[in-house]
């Protein structure tokens, strides 16, 4: 008897002491017993009442009484749309009084920050439920209320941790809004670790996220701050490099990321890994539709200024065997070209020769001959102008094409890449060798016997890269 009579000497304390004004006596009334649904609805009355609603109090008091509806299971279904209802009113009260001093000074400590951990677990519990079932965009809208309430207990340091930031809750936003194709949403959840430059391998797929959101969005701002940061963050890594890169192409026209190129080439700003994405860029570009639009001068230009990407890549990080043997194909190809244009000269010369008419009247006969001549000597000066040609390309294919097998013959034979750049690497070579092997017959018997075993070498090592 004597335990009912101090409980309700301190109930009836609380009710004079606490209150403001007699107009929230009711509803603490119901809810110091628990009764929610009579606390429901005196505040429903308060939340209609002009007087009222212009204070801190009333939106406190209806986050409270509904976020324990929420906490519920048989309320919450009693009366849907309590949490959000709940959620609204805590942003009322947040910003009638944005120092939180009704709750950090509660009479009962008990109701301090209890709205805030009812709003926030529930809409978390609730949101990992939607999650499991893949049901994306609930999932994200659920878990958002649980990130703005993490926020406000990092902000206050609630559990006493000292985090910058409330991980779980914004780390499963941001995977129901990726997993749900709400691009602008996962960026934004993920902005929050970057802006608080939040490192570490668990991260890094966070920058790498907003980093592409911001590239097919072109959105040039958000890129430059964002790389910076990823950089920064993450000072060791050259990923970083392919992002920028791929934010180039996108956004800039060819000829636009050709005086880039030029610009930071000249400056030496570029990295080993930037001169191979520069290089694979201009190379791509001379491709598909793209590379059809290319007259045969504007072609060269950034064909000529790939290769000198891929070189200068590996000149500055001789492990880059890919760059040598890009270099090297694209030599290649120039002895192709050039091969296939002399060998078509060739023809001409074959058809020329077979056209050429017996042409009996003096006069006649010897004006055919002079045309004869200065259409064969035509075709002679082009093969020659192609020769000297070839050979600058073949003698570029070779070098390039030895400098990417010598770094790559002892990588990893389990990766394809690797076993290709080596397969087409020795045949190239065995090609180049045998045109120069061939070219020195009849005529430099120490020369020929140089490219034979050259040829040789590199023949007898194609199978092994089968």
């Amino acid at each position: 008897m004597r335990k009912t009579s101090l409980l309700f000497i301190f109930v009836f304390a609380l009710l004079s002491t606490n209150a403001q004004d007699k107009m929230y006596k009711r509803v603490q009334q119901h809810f110091l017993t628990s009764s929610f649904e009579e606390a429901r609805t005196e505040i429903d009355k308060l939340v209609n009442d002009p007087k009222a609603i212009e204070k801190a109090e009333t939106w406190l008091w209806q986050s409270r009484v509904y976020s324990e509806l929420f906490f519920s299971e048989k309320l919450r279904v009693r009366y849907p749309g309590c949490g959000n209802i709940a959620f609204e009113a805590f942003k009322k009260y947040e910003a009638l009084e944005p120092d939180y001093k009704m709750l950090s000074n509660a009479t009962i400590p008990a109701w301090n920050w209890r709205p805030l951990d009812i709003l926030y677990v529930t809409n978390f519990n609730i949101g990992r439920k939607f999650f499991e079932q893949k049901t994306w965009d609930s999932s994200y809208y659920t878990f958002l209320t649980s990130v703005y309430m993490g926020d406000v207990i990092v902000k206050k340091d609630l559990r006493g941790t000292g985090a910058k930031i409330d991980t779980l809750s914004v780390l499963y936003a941001a995977y129901a809004a990726q997993n749900g194709k709400m691009e602008a949403e996962a960026a934004a959840m993920y902005q929050k670790f970057a802006d608080l430059k939040i490192g570490g391998k668990d991260f890094k797929d966070a920058y790498m996220y907003i980093l592409l959101h911001a590239s097919n969005t072109k959105d040039k701002e958000k890129f430059s701050k964002y790389i910076k940061i990823a950089k920064e963050v993450y000072p060791e890594d050259q990923d970083w490099d392919d992002y920028e890169m791929d934010f180039i192409t996108k956004t800039n026209t060819l000829e636009e990321r050709y005086q880039l190129y030029v610009n930071e080439d000249a400056a030496g700003t570029l990295s080993a890994r930037k001169y191979m994405l520069f290089g694979q860029s201009f190379i791509e570009s001379t491709k598909g539709e793209e590379g059809d639009k290319l007259d045969s001068a504007t072609f060269k230009k950034y064909e000529s200024t790939a290769i000198n990407a891929f070189k200068k890549a590996y000149n500055k990080d001789n492990n880059l065997g890919l760059a040598a043997y890009n270099a090297g194909l694209l030599h290649y190809n120039e002895f192709s070209v050039l091969d296939d244009a002399i060998s078509s000269n060739r023809k001409a010369l074959q058809r020329l020769n077979a056209s050429k008419a017996e042409i009996k009247d003096p006069k006649k006969k010897a004006a055919a001959e002079a045309e004869y001549k200065k259409n064969v000597e035509v075709i002679k000066q082009a093969n020659a102008g192609l020769e000297k040609s070839i050979m600058e390309a073949i003698d570029n294919s070779i070098e390039w094409l030895e400098k990417s097998y010598n770094t790559m013959k002892n990588g990893d034979m389990s990766d394809r890449t690797t076993v290709n750049c080596l397969k087409n690497s020795v045949k190239w070579l065995a090609n180049c060798f045998l045109y120069k092997r061939e070219k020195m017959k009849g005529k430099d018997a120490k020369a020929y016997d140089e490219y034979d075993a050259k040829f040789n070498l590199y023949d007898g090592l194609f199978d092994k890269y089968k």
